[in-house]
């Protein structure tokens, strides 16, 4: 394919995912919600995407009791798709449930579906991923059928279904799609001379997506003739307003993204507008009092209260504690912790620290705000949380779907009656976003140095961005605390050393000594806009909630009190490589022009999905600072918003 038509297709499905996006609210039919989700999924490879999880659930809550969705197989093997496209896995209910369905619909002669190929393509393709065991049992006799019916030219009845048929093929085991290969090759090329002869297949993008698809499927490269003429018409079918609409909007559009998505060897980058929901929590007169305002929300924030005992407090409040535990008896269990600390199995440690989220989620969030908060449109959420309240796990508070960290692109802001330095940022000089990377600067992490580099190699080629790249003992203390006010973003990989009762004498260490949290302030004449310590303990403060004091700051409110706009760190012990990866993964979603928010949330995922939820490096990452804020703005990669040069 022409170098030239890759920047049209990604317009092409930035405008079409966004089209989706904004009807995706207000979609009420199973079958779109479903071609929707995954559609979605596909396109950014974002299967916990708060907007697919919602539509998730709501596909959830329309699932019949016979396991079917509305009493239709097309519409129960979309749904089945749709939710394992969003990471369910095969033993949930709802899949277990809608497989039994299926397989109770199955003509048991024929070993099809209604005597329709169109359904039975549809059953059999799913029972190659879901069930392979099933599509045994059913492929011998349904396969006979169905390619029976293929005729002297290629074609099996017209061009939906010889596309159908090259993608089943392609999905079976190879034993069995070697048994089909000519019935694939005959088909595969009837498509191509029948795109010979005319401007598009049909006149529907949906029914051209299924040939497409199956071109691809079949290895056809992307470079072939036929691959670029059906991309082109794709390209001229599509609406000013991003939708593709021959035959059903949804469909066609949805449809269309996912073939076109295919050609693209990275996620679609699609940054849409934030929509930034805002939690309030404060302590009154004994009580907590939770406010929530809704994006787009009115003149009036409603709020509720609800009472904290002082044991419940003091319980929440030794989350870091908790969390470290979990982590101790991981790594025992991983042989790389004291031989004293009790080992445990992953998925059980994971399975505590979702009890501890949920309960936090019920002393923390009264009912009301539970409700109005599971009912928003939220993707960003913003916590404005009393100063006095900052030891609480927000990061960690489970609604019963997953972890608001998680779920949503999450941030605090601190509030407080203390004066602090307005962010602004004032003397900033214009050009490029300026970045100081300081790694292992004691020279006894490998680890770090590595993080490092791969983060000034990830930055270094944007022209968005001037990289200086500092490791071992290039810098000392005195370079570092001089160079603070010259750079937009600092990332510091290394050694922190936190002290719980007196946290302005937590340090970042040096090859030459210690750099004191109180001592920074001092060097801030202009304040970074970001500031990551990827470090342990790098963003923990006082323990002691009854010992708390305003003017005894740690290492991260030091840096928001001197104005820096956003903090990240740490607030347990964490692994050098899955923090590493953490960096790398918030690193290259924030040089897409994704949020801080959101840049740090797909960057937990990808660490929960590489190294496992047991590992917690995702669950103790915190920021501070808006989290619908932008470093890099949207498009400054390159033309198109794609930045297909990260790795």
């Amino acid at each position: 394919m022409s170098e030239p038509l890759i920047p049209a297709v990604v317009r092409s499905l930035q405008s079409g995912l966004r089209w989706l996006k904004d009807k995706a609210e207000s979609i009420n039919d199973p079958r779109e919600v479903a071609i929707t989700m995954t559609a979605l999924v596909r396109a950014e490879r974002n299967a916990r995407g708060q907007l697919v999880q919602r539509l998730a659930a709501s596909l959830l809550q329309r699932q019949s009791v016979n396991g079917s969705w509305s009493d239709e197989l097309w519409d129960t093997t979309w749904s089945l798709n749709a939710l394992l496209a969003a990471g369910y896995p095969h033993a949930h209910p709802a899949i277990e449930n809608g497989l039994r369905f299926l397989l109770a619909t199955e003509d048991p002669q024929r070993g099809a579906w209604y005597e329709e190929p169109f359904e039975t393509m549809l059953v059999l393709a799913l029972l190659a991923d879901l069930a392979p065991d099933a599509l045994r049992s059913s492929a011998g006799r349904a396969l006979t059928w169905l390619f029976g019916l293929q005729s002297a030219n290629g074609s099996i009845i017209g061009v939906r279904y010889t596309g159908m048929a090259i993608s089943l093929i392609a999905a079976l085991p190879s034993d069995l799609a070697s048994q089909y290969a000519i019935v694939a090759r005959r088909a595969v090329n009837w498509l191509r001379e029948d795109l010979a002869s005319r401007e598009i297949w049909t006149s529907a993008s949906w029914s051209n997506h299924y040939a497409l698809n199956a071109l691809l499927d079949a290895g056809v490269s992307r470079d072939d003739p036929s691959v670029e003429k059906a991309v082109r018409w794709f390209l001229g079918a599509q609406g000013i307003d991003g939708r593709w609409m021959q035959v059903s909007s949804i469909h066609d559009t949805a449809t269309a993204i996912m073939v076109l998505c295919r050609l693209l060897s990275v996620p679609l980058v699609d940054v849409s507008p934030a929509r930034t929901g805002v939690i309030s929590a404060a302590r009154e007169n004994g009580t907590l009092r939770v406010s929530y305002q809704a994006p787009g929300g009115g003149a009036i924030m409603p709020t509720d209260r609800l009472k904290l005992s002082d044991e419940v407090r003091a319980e929440l409040g030794r989350n870091q504690q908790q969390v470290l535990s979990l982590v101790g008896r991981l790594r025992s269990s991983l042989g790389t912790a004291v031989p004293s600390t009790p080992p445990a199995d992953p998925a059980f440690l994971l399975e505590e620290l979702v009890k501890v989220g949920r309960y936090a989620y019920g002393h923390l969030f009264p009912t009301r705000i539970q409700m109005l908060l599971a009912s928003s449109t939220a993707d960003h959420v913003r916590l404005d949380v009393d100063e006095r309240l900052i030891d609480l796990p927000w990061e960690l508070l489970h609604d019963g779907s997953d972890f608001l960290c998680v779920k949503y692109a999450l941030g605090r802001r601190i509030v407080s009656d203390q004066a602090f330095q307005a962010v602004g940022h004032k003397g900033r000089p214009t050009g490029p976003t300026r970045v100081l990377i300081v790694a292992n600067p004691t020279e006894d992490l490998p680890a770090a140095e590595a993080e490092g580099a791969r983060v000034a190699d990830l930055l270094s080629p944007l022209g968005a961005m001037s990289v200086t790249h500092h490791s071992g003992r290039s810098m000392r203390k005195k370079e570092f605390l001089l160079s603070l006010a010259d750079f937009d973003v600092v990332h510091f990989a290394g050694h922190t050393s936190h002290d719980p009762d007196n946290p302005d004498e937590s340090a970042l260490l040096f090859s030459d000594g210690e750099v004191r949290a109180f001592e920074i302030s001092r060097f801030l004449s202009r304040s970074p806009a970001v500031v990551f310590l990827n470090s342990c303990w790098s963003a923990e403060e006082i323990r002691d909630p009854d010992a708390f004091s305003t003017m005894t700051r740690g290492l991260g409110r030091t840096f928001l009190y001197a104005g820096v706009t956003a903090f990240l760190g740490y607030l347990v012990p964490i692994p050098d490589e899955s923090a590493s990866d953490l960096a790398v993964t918030f690193y290259r979603s924030l040089a897409q022009g994704q949020t801080i928010g959101e840049s740090l949330r797909r960057a937990r995922v990808e660490v929960m999905t590489s190294h496992g939820a047991g590992d917690f490096t995702w669950s103790s990452a915190v920021l501070y600072g808006d989290p619908s804020a932008n470093v890099v703005p949207r498009g400054t990669a390159n033309d198109s918003g794609l930045v297909t040069q990260l790795p």
